[in-house]
């Protein structure tokens, strides 16, 4: 039987991603829409459309969602991280730990115990961010050595900033209690001015936090006046040298609040100065996950209209790299070009592919020998209460037996 894992630790610091969502059975695919999909009926218009896509799921905490491996601790599954080599650390919100695999989703170390404001264990990750500068974010040894560099980091919608270097064993080292003040959604790490620095979203504060290399607190703007009151940080994300600031609505109660249209990005400089609004409203949906596809990741599948309204007539597009919003909402991927043009969203059987409570996407660094064109995501399914850890591709096989029709 599944547990339901409304946390009350989550209630008490008015955590902000509880919401009702569409109820969702325990399935490794959504192919049957039980709403009128808007998306689909308007979609076809756009002048780009990102089809066959497949979605393969390699983690799951239950047998039904079709995964290769079933992983009991992966509950409400929210950033990823990768190490250089490609290795995969999924935070388990609802586990509260860090799961750390292969490619395949096969385990590579215990699943790493996150702090919580009461004791070493029981914290609520969602950012993870990896840092590679063993000068940067140093933090006391667990064992006899001198201190050394966190490798991942973390914070938590409890408030807490915690980090791991690897003589703690499988825990994390708690740095930071914030659970008085703060709620964080969303971290990422980038450099400025040749300083590396980390940067929170803090849901409940409706800010972004900034710590530089030696953990103290920095100010930063990361202001939009034109954001409408109401819209809270729910991720960043440093995406090609800049960051990406997704906002989602502060309903009511404090929690993220789901809606077609209800969504903003926003990109900043690391010095947290305004750029330029990058997407408004439209078909984002609480929008938390971001990542920059490769120009292969579309495998040549992308058509224009003539723009004269003659029929289905279509001519093919040189591909080009873009950038990809996951929105937690309602679980679509939708794609823009790199100035911020809506492009569609990734198909899959004729629909918009949908992974029910979505959160990160991304793709394996560079560095790794893991298939680039894969992006990998995380998933809370069944109103968080689930998780699911797996990879979305090009369906290479219906893109060559006509995959450029109609779907």
């Amino acid at each position: 039987m599944k547990k339901f894992i409304l946390l009350m630790p989550l209630r008490a610091y008015l955590i902000p991603f509880f919401f009702l969502l569409l109820a969702s059975s325990c399935s490794k695919d959504k192919d049957s829409p039980t709403v009128v999909d808007q998306a689909t009926q308007t979609d076809h218009s756009k002048s780009k459309q990102l089809r066959q896509f497949l979605q393969v799921n390699l983690v799951a905490n239950e047998a039904c969602y079709g995964a290769s491996r079933i992983d009991p601790t992966l509950i409400n599954g929210w950033g990823i991280a990768f190490s250089p080599t490609g290795t995969p650390w999924v935070n388990s919100q609802g586990g509260h730990v860090s799961d750390v695999y292969d490619r395949e989703g096969a385990q590579v170390l215990p699943p790493v115990h996150i702090p919580s404001p009461g004791g070493n264990e029981g914290g609520n990750p969602t950012g993870i961010s990896f840092n590679s500068n063993a000068a940067d974010f140093i933090i006391p040894s667990g064992n006899a050595a001198p201190p050394s560099a966190a490798r991942f980091i973390f914070v938590g919608v409890d408030g807490i900033l915690s980090a791991w270097n690897g003589t703690w064993g499988n825990h994390a080292y708690l740095k930071y209690n914030n659970s008085a003040t703060s709620a964080y959604t969303g971290l990422t790490l980038a450099s400025n001015a040749g300083n590396n620095y980390l940067y929170a979203a803090n849901f409940r504060t409706r800010s972004i936090d900034v710590w530089d290399r030696n953990w103290n607190p920095v100010s930063m703007p990361f202001a939009d006046w034109h954001i409408p009151s109401g819209y809270a940080p729910f991720n960043i994300q440093v995406v090609n040298g800049q960051l990406y600031v997704m906002y989602a609505k502060v309903g009511p109660d404090g929690r993220s609040q789901a809606g077609q249209g209800k969504g903003f990005v926003n990109i900043f400089t690391t010095s947290g100065q305004f750029v330029k609004r990058f997407a408004s409203k439209d078909k984002l949906n609480a929008p938390w996950g971001v990542a920059m596809a490769p120009a292969s990741f579309f495998d040549g599948d992308m058509v224009e209209d003539d723009n004269k309204g003659h029929g289905n007539n279509h001519h093919e597009l040189t591909p080009q790299p873009a950038i990809l919003v996951g929105n937690f909402g309602d679980g679509r991927i939708n794609a823009y070009s790199l100035q911020g043009k809506f492009l569609g969203q990734i198909r899959k059987h004729g629909r918009p592919l949908e992974i029910d409570g979505l959160w990160a996407i991304t793709f394996a660094p560079t560095t790794s020998t893991i298939d680039p064109d894969r992006l990998y995501f995380a998933a809370g399914p069944d109103l968080e209460r689930d998780g699911l850890f797996g990879y979305i591709i090009k369906d290479s096989t219906r893109h060559q037996n006509g995959g450029h029709g109609q779907d």
